[in-house]
């Protein structure tokens, strides 16, 4: 799908295998059963989750029965925490340009792109995942 809003592949598979994960928060999954849940690359993923664990919004344990799972219940996980530990902070600046080349007062996109940011920041620091764990049909069906 197109669009003018687009998150980086390492924000979507964490939000995809942590609505995977909170549809079943009492079971460990494997970096390589979120990546087949998901259709993503295990060793990509694996780099996503080690993020998550350092954000303190996942635990894991190595070995066999290991995996990872939530740190805590998912309706006290935002989806603005989630783009916090992978992203880094929400930056809300107004300018699509590495280089701005006109005053950001009179840029022909700030006020759209300040609306839109607005937006977003606001959706994901309101929306929790437990949201959308409960329609995520992946988890249901992972063993």
């Amino acid at each position: 799908m197109k669009g003018v809003l687009k998150f980086s592949t390492a924000l979507s598979m964490a939000f995809h295998a942590l609505a995977v994960i909170a549809a079943r928060p009492s079971r460990y999954y494997s970096a390589g059963e979120l990546a087949g849940a998901i259709s993503a690359s295990e060793g990509h993923l694996a780099k996503v989750m080690r993020r998550l664990v350092q954000a303190r919004l996942v635990s894991s344990v190595r070995g066999p029965g290991g995996g990872f799972k939530l740190a805590r219940p998912a309706s006290r996980i935002s989806l603005l925490q989630i783009y916090s530990a992978v992203e880094g902070p929400f930056e809300k600046g107004a300018c699509l340009m590495d280089h701005p080349c006109c005053d950001e007062h009179e840029c022909i996109m700030s006020q759209l792109v300040d609306s839109i940011n607005r937006d977003v920041f606001e959706y994901l620091r309101s929306r929790k995942l437990s949201e959308f764990s409960e329609s995520c049909r992946l988890g249901r069906e992972a063993v």
